[in-house]
């Protein structure tokens, strides 16, 4: 269910199609052009670089710094002067802001590579609309108001350690939204929405709360509320969405992450949406932040600010939808497909509510798999179907040759209309909705969707009603 924003009556989610892939060579959306000019870092170069976004111009700066100035790898400094010094070519002026009380950065070094804590602690940079470094370490919000607000879409990771450093860090970027009268969106799991709500006080009624436990439970559902609630109002808004946390089964972790790569696909660069994702170094390991990394154009924490020189945009992306999923863990059944009669939902409806799944969640997953398979199968003329139990869940796999290029389907609440996707982004809708999770993949040996349901829990031994009782 879409969050709600604070005095509107709850968004409608309508059905929408698939579309071509969105990188940076096909969008399918007006966006503003940014500039950079050589001269910024080598003052006998009169080359410009344009481009959509900063990630664009940047990639375009970092190749010619190796071609035609002999630095294959530059500083940590030579990326941020790129990053502050790319603006839009209307000739607007970027508003900056340094840390409060500290001495001017050292920006000579150059950062470890991901993996390594300690080479996470970035050098801070001038940053705009948000925030100071107090004393404490901790984030205080903007007193001025002569700060310009945000203009384009910054899809920021912020890593914090424990509950209190996560609501000192979020809490004045929440209040500074509201002091500027943007709408503000909090999609995180307890016990930090209740921390971050009771912290707010008689305030917390203006910002739209979601327990991203709910929300998030299929990753796939979330961006389809970012974008219920960006639509319809130019104004800057800002957002804090955690759908990674410890404690998530692997298959939700994998597709959270496959989530927030997604996120560099899902808003148009001109939408002005602040959405900060919050990752808990105390919890989580090395690898789901090293993983955040290449996810999140920007890299932020209490003292520090820079771009993430591990972002790989729209082509990490792709290469995540591209990625095989895992072989299934326990034996398969194979269940034939049936064009004409649809015998197969039956089928699949007696094998799921055999191996534990209650008869409405079986039959919402048969209708899923149909509809897939049914679009596979209009598209391929050939599908495979299987399904398994794997540890609290049941497992449905369709399979086909034909090969998708738009690792979005099935998660937009934008349509396109007229896209050659259209039935098959429609069926995995449909699945993300009826099911627990939905997991697509495509590659070179065809499209595979697997939806997972989980089982009934079993009931717990000496329970149960004796023998001569009823259960109403």
């Amino acid at each position: 269910m879409s969050p709600q924003k604070p005095g509107d009556s709850p968004p409608l989610v309508g059905v929408v199609s698939g579309g071509s892939k969105r990188d940076d060579h096909s969008i399918l959306w007006r966006r503003p052009v940014k500039r950079f000019v050589c001269a910024e870092l080598h003052p006998d170069c009169d080359r410009a670089f344009t481009g959509p976004t900063d990630q664009a111009v940047l990639d375009q700066v970092l190749a010619h710094a190796a071609a035609d100035h002999g630095q294959p790898c530059p500083s940590m400094a030579f990326i941020e002067t790129v990053v502050i010094a790319t603006h839009p070519l209307d000739g607007e002026e970027r508003c900056r802001l340094t840390l409060v009380g500290a001495a001017p950065p050292d920006r000579s070094g150059r950062i470890t590579g991901a993996g390594h804590r300690a080479g996470r602690q970035g050098r801070p940079i001038r940053r705009s609309g948000y925030g100071a470094t107090g004393e404490a370490g901790t984030l205080t919000a903007l007193t001025g108001r002569h700060a310009r607000a945000h203009q384009t879409y910054r899809h920021e990771c912020w890593l914090y350690g424990g509950d209190t450093e996560f609501v000192a860090a979020m809490l004045p970027f929440i209040r500074d939204g509201l002091a500027r009268e943007q709408p503000v969106m909090v999609a995180v799991p307890q016990p930090r929405l209740h921390a971050l709500r009771d912290a707010l006080g008689g305030d917390a009624t203006q910002v739209a709360w979601a327990d991203m436990a709910d929300l998030g439970a299929n990753p796939a559902r979330i961006i389809p509320a970012w974008q219920e609630f960006t639509r319809g109002d130019r104004r800057p808004v800002r957002g804090i969405g955690q759908p990674i946390w410890a404690g998530r089964g692997h298959a939700e972790l994998v597709e959270a992450q496959f989530h927030e790569a997604l996120l560099n696909l899902a808003v148009a660069p001109d939408t002005p949406l602040w959405l900060l994702c919050p990752y808990d170094t105390s919890t989580l390991p090395d690898d789901v932040i090293d993983e955040a990394l290449r996810s999140h154009p920007v890299l932020a924490e209490a003292g520090a600010y820079r771009a993430s020189t591990h972002y790989g945009g729209a082509h990490h992306a792709d290469f995540l939808f591209g990625r095989r999923l895992p072989e299934p863990a326990a034996p398969t059944t194979v269940i034939g497909f049936d064009p004409a009669r649809h015998r197969h939902v039956d089928q699949l409806i007696r094998a799921a509510a055999a191996e534990g799944v209650t008869v409405d969640r079986a039959a919402k997953l048969a209708t899923a798999t149909d509809e897939i398979a049914t679009a596979a199968h209009h598209d391929s003329g050939e599908v495979e179907i299987r399904l398994w139990h794997q540890d609290a869940a049941v497992l449905c796999e369709v399979a086909d040759a034909t090969v998708i290029d738009n690792p979005m389907i099935g998660r937009s609440a934008t349509p396109t209309i007229g896209s050659l996707a259209d039935r098959r982004d429609r069926a995995i809708r449909l699945a993300n909705e009826l099911c627990d999770l939905v997991q697509v993949r495509s590659g070179r040996d065809g499209t595979t969707v697997r939806i997972h349901t989980r089982r009934s829990p079993q009931p717990t031994r000496g329970r149960g009603p004796a023998r001569n009782e009823t259960t109403p």
